[in-house]
């Protein structure tokens, strides 16, 4: 809570400079009134995390989905005075499983901040980080977590149709988006991360959204799709900062 106070001092005192995505996010809800969200890989609400600010500012409702049993503990007291939040401590996947899930262990302290969020399905992607950590090999912990289809996964969620759609799942990111239909969804904003995923799998995930009727966005480490028809890609063009 302590740390959530002085998150919002700093915003409203102008300490704070919020990132690309924490504005589109604030956009989304300020112009087309976005309540509503899903999060798969939410991590502890603060590491990287581009709806915390918006969460607390506007009170925003959803589904948290976090495999890693010290993180889902954290996300849970992040938002404890949230009580129409769903906490799901599950991983999502291509089918109903059990998986391994790869992570680093940052007890030591040793570690760069980063290091926190990597958690992942694949032993190959947390070991691309060897180039920036020496002797990763000795870090790598694993355990097993269940898996979820997103089928599987709306069936559960607290909203079924969530305005905003938050994925960070360390190179499963395309695994998980290809399986929404966004023809039968209304979702204004989707946030994801390519930095992690194949080419091939950026280009067709970001196909596959485009035919759904939203537009790439580049954000930093983020890409965003925002759907055309929204208030806020509107503005965007009228502001010069999308092309249409």
């Amino acid at each position: 809570r302590a740390r959530n106070r002085t998150f919002g001092i700093a915003y409203r005192l102008g300490g704070y400079v919020r990132r690309p995505v924490e504005v589109l996010v604030e956009d989304v809800v300020l112009h087309d009134g976005a309540r509503t969200f899903l999060q798969i890989g939410a991590n502890d609400g603060y590491l990287s995390d581009p709806l915390n600010l918006a969460i607390f500012r506007h009170r925003l409702t959803g589904t948290f989905v976090e495999p890693q049993s010290n993180y889902y503990r954290e996300l849970q007291r992040t938002y404890r005075d949230f009580p129409s939040m769903l906490f799901l401590q599950c991983a999502v996947a291509a089918e109903n499983s059990v998986m391994t899930m790869y992570t680093l262990d940052c007890s030591g302290g040793r570690l760069p901040g980063w290091a926190h969020g990597v958690g992942t399905l694949s032993r190959e992607q947390i070991c691309k980080f060897g180039d920036q950590i020496e002797n990763i090999e000795s870090y790598i912990r694993f355990q097993e977590v269940q898996c979820i289809t997103v089928a599987d996964l709306l069936g559960r969620a607290a909203v079924r149709d969530p305005d905003i759609i938050v994925v960070d799942a360390e190179g499963f990111d395309h695994v998980i988006l290809s399986q929404f239909d966004f023809s039968q969804l209304t979702t204004k904003l989707v946030i994801y991360e390519t930095e992690s995923m194949k080419k091939e799998d950026a280009a067709d995930l970001a196909e596959k959204l485009k035919d759904g009727g939203f537009a790439i966005l580049e954000a930093e480490q983020d890409t965003i799709a925002l759907r055309r028809e929204t208030k806020t890609f509107r503005k965007r063009i009228e502001t010069g900062k999308e092309a249409a």
